[in-house]
């Protein structure tokens, strides 16, 4: 399904990466030379995740072409936005690569809005990437086929007849799943015989939410520590981390002080974090109240969307038993400082610098809306956006309770 590109890039590239995490950094610097062929503009985007944070850059060519420097963590991927007006991820106009502390040369042309003859020098693990899809080009050629009729058939939805629609959205879906797996399985092939490469921390990145947590966590083990380390890895640990029950593989990668801090806690009331005063607040300060719960970033476009409608339920909610509590899980306190200032976040607001409460509750996407009771229990993990008229209906629910 196409999701907003900055909600998947943001997620895929500048959501936190914890200062506790027991990863080393290895910052190198990259050149890339791109040659363009029949573009319609003379301006183009890269976004890539270097050393400190995701880099969307602005490039300017000179008859198709334009030299970009930088700075990589051993290896990550770029994604080029040859049509800037076209925001999608899966947009013909995208080109997708890895991108390695070396000097790269970028090829392509532009035929009717499709970037094609995508040539990528320079970069081993790209090498590696195009031949192990050229290896695969059946199965993934009828995944994406199968991916397209899913949602060709999602946006007939309403015209077509409702125990038909169901029928064939169910068979499409059960094949989609089907085909996906396949492709898992193929990709865990590779990673489990190359833990050296960082085209295998690519793919156990890039299928993550598809592996079953104790299964990632195997082959995450199993990679070469450069790939660990790498910001693929950085990737998968961030999520990994949150997902796994195995206290064990946290205590191996986290800091002593921030093992012992998510140990301790049992529910909500435990948790006591950063506030905009620079001091902590404990959540047993609200006991008694139903509290919302939203996870939010300032790079997440939604997140900043629901704010008119979290004013709106604030003021509904008044003089009742009841409070929104929005908490970051970025890692930039100044970014989250001028956002609020920005579009006026209302409620009360804490900054989870250490990850503690969005690992505590597994939050591995933004925006997340949790719904906790008066004793602390969870009424919702994952509740309605304040946008959508669902979610007042709930807390009215546990209100009258």
């Amino acid at each position: 399904m196409k999701l907003f590109l900055y909600l998947l890039f943001t997620l895929f590239c500048s959501k936190q990466t914890l200062s506790q995490y027991k990863i080393r950094d290895s910052c190198g610097a990259f050149t890339l030379n791109i040659n363009a062929k029949n573009l319609q503009s003379d301006t183009i985007k890269l976004l890539y995740s270097d050393c400190d944070k995701t880099r969307g850059t602005i490039i300017i060519l000179s008859n198709g072409k334009a030299t970009i420097t930088g700075k990589i963590n051993r290896a990550s991927q770029a994604i080029l936005f040859a049509d800037i007006k076209n925001g999608w991820f899966d947009a013909p106009s995208v080109v997708r690569f890895i991108i390695e502390p070396t000097n790269m040369i970028l090829r392509f042309t532009m035929v009717n809005d499709t970037a094609g003859n995508v040539e990528i020098e320079g970069s081993y693990s790209q090498n590696q990437k195009v031949a192990w899809e050229a290896d695969h080009t059946s199965l993934l050629k009828t995944r994406d086929i199968n991916e397209n009729k899913l949602e060709e058939l999602l946006r007939q939805k309403g015209i077509m007849d409702s125990i038909k629609f169901k029928k064939r959205l169910e068979a499409i879906g059960n094949k989609r799943d089907s085909l996906l797996k396949l492709v898992v399985i193929e990709a865990l092939k590779y990673v489990k015989q190359n833990p050296h490469s960082y085209f295998s921390g690519y793919l156990l990145n890039h299928y993550k939410r598809s592996i079953l947590t104790d299964t990632l966590e195997t082959y995450f083990y199993n990679l070469d520590s450069k790939v660990i380390n790498s910001d693929f890895g950085k990737n998968i640990l961030d999520e990994l981390f949150k997902l796994t029950d195995d206290w064990a593989f946290r205590q191996k990668f986290t800091d002593s002080a921030t093992y012992e801090s998510l140990k301790k806690i049992n529910n909500i009331y435990d948790v006591s974090l950063p506030n905009l005063e620079g001091t902590e607040t404990s959540f047993s300060e609200f006991k008694g109240n139903v509290l919302l719960i939203d996870f939010w970033a300032s790079w997440c476009g939604p997140c900043i969307k629901n704010v008119p409608y979290l004013k709106k339920l604030i003021t509904s909610m008044k003089n009742k038993p009841f409070k929104v509590i929005s908490v970051s899980i970025e890692s930039d306190k100044d970014a989250w400082q001028k956002s609020l200032k920005k579009y006026g976040f209302p409620g009360i607001h804490l900054f989870d610098d250490k990850g503690l409460l969005s690992t505590f509750y597994k939050v591995l996407w933004v925006p997340r809306y949790i719904i906790v009771k008066p004793d602390g229990t969870v009424a919702n993990m994952d509740a309605p956006q304040a946008m959508e008229s669902g979610l007042k209906v709930l807390i009215d629910e546990l209100l009258k309770k």
